[in-house]
């Protein structure tokens, strides 16, 4: 499997990722391809895959909503054969079959053999504990770790460690605002990288966000009271008022174009949107802003701008209809939610998630991505999603290629990108 499919598993509990990993490593033994569709989901993700057919279009996939699934806890995964590069969903295939018994003998019970509302992809831990034991283990779901998914739910100031938001998943509560802030990674969980932030902004800011000699700003206690929060707001302030201009406080765009050999005015069009979205996102270091660059440069070429997947209609059709690990579920999904923007936002489930996670109508009107202002936001939460900014912060720039395109595909020409933008900046 490549990379993207194995972080598919990486958000599991550790015993069922361990198990996962075993029954894999038999199976690529025996020659059998597999390709993980679906690991852990969030409660979110699945009061979204359970309003589909019901309350939003397509076919009911689920009867499960948030907590009633062993996906919630980190303890299952769903899969699919492949075979020459292509997805094989029949489930009397002999791979199929075999792959099934592999897991079955690291103790995962398939969702095959139910007796009813067959779930022909799905495999989970045998012998796991009731639903009911786990939610009230883990109220919101599996996050990661027991302790972090037990978290104290905060919704009001002060904020601390060991706080997380409601729905950490909306990105919208106070500790991912305080986050984003202070520009760490806003997964709406308040621990000791956001702690060490806050102190750090304390020691070095006064009451009106101003920078200010080491000993004579707020009370330094990596605590976010009212003052600490208004501080943080009006240096925010005062840095986006910085960042007016085009380019954003960083290159300007005649250098970025020059540095990566990009067309002039496409530059200056793109990337003032794109540094508004970095900084708004919280990303608003130099590496992250030559991640975003470089990978522009490399995933639309010279223009600089967002473009359509490469193809026609009828190459669409072929790729991508009928595509569920897409969510491609309705006649012509295939070629409506093609390829569009910076990056290759592909497949109605993709549309549709970035789509609320952003409050646009991107699965109504899947064509606003080519609009530039959208395609950066919808970048930029890609990055967010997939921890590019953290792997960028350590210059793990063959990691960073590798989370955009799950592979090294273009590395040359990202790579040079990165090593112009680093001399230029």
């Amino acid at each position: 499997m490549s990379d993207a499919h194995l972080e598919r598993i990486d958000g599991l509990q550790p015993k069922a990722r361990r198990l996962a990993q075993a029954a894999f490593d038999d199976a690529a033994k025996e020659g059998v391809g597999v390709m993980v569709t679906q690991g852990l989901r969030t409660f979110a993700e699945q009061q979204r895959l359970f309003d589909q057919g019901r309350t939003t279009p397509g076919q009911i996939v689920t009867r499960a909503r948030p907590g009633q699934s062993y996906h919630n806890f980190g303890l299952a995964f769903d899969f699919v054969v492949v075979r020459n590069g292509q997805a094989v969903w029949d489930q009397n295939d002999a791979d199929w079959r075999r792959f099934v018994q592999i897991c079955k003998g690291h103790n995962f019970e398939w969702g095959g053999d139910w007796r009813s509302f067959k779930d022909f992809p799905h495999l989970q831990v045998a012998g796991a504990p009731s639903l009911a034991e786990l939610i009230a283990s883990f109220p919101h779901g599996w996050r990661g770790t027991a302790a972090r998914s037990r978290w104290r739910e905060a919704t009001a100031l002060p904020l601390r460690n060991g706080t997380k938001d409601p729905d950490p998943d909306a990105g919208t509560g106070l500790v991912a605002q305080v986050q984003r802030l202070v520009q760490v990674h806003a997964d709406g969980y308040f621990g000791d990288d956001t702690e060490a932030a806050v102190t750090a902004f304390q020691v070095t800011h006064d009451a009106a966000g101003a920078d200010v000699a080491p000993g004579k700003g707020l009370a330094t206690n990596g605590v976010v009271d009212r003052a600490t929060f208004a501080a943080l707001q009006a240096a925010d302030q005062a840095a986006d008022q910085a960042e007016a201009g085009a380019g954003g406080g960083w290159l300007s765009p005649a250098r970025i174009a020059a540095a990566v050999g990009a067309d002039p005015s496409g530059v200056a069009r793109n990337w003032p949107l794109i540094a508004r979205a970095l900084r708004r996102a919280g990303m608003r270091g130099p590496r992250a802003k030559i991640a975003a660059a470089a990978t522009v440069r490399v995933e639309v070429g010279a223009g600089f701008q967002p473009i359509n997947e490469f193809g026609d209609a009828d190459y669409f059709t072929r790729m991508y209809e009928g595509r569920t690990d897409l969510g491609n579920t309705e006649p012509g999904d295939g070629a409506r939610y093609h390829g569009r923007g910076y990056i290759q936002l592909t497949g109605r489930a993709n549309y549709r998630t970035y789509g609320a996670r952003l409050g646009l109508p991107l699965e109504d009107r899947p064509e606003i991505a080519l609009d530039p202002a959208v395609a950066a936001q919808v970048l930029v939460a890609y990055f967010d999603q997939r921890g590019v900014d953290d792997a960028a912060r350590r210059g793990q720039w063959e990691l960073v290629r590798r989370k955009v395109n799950g592979g090294l595909n273009g590395w040359p020409v990202f790579k040079s990108a990165v090593d112009a933008l680093k001399a230029a900046a």
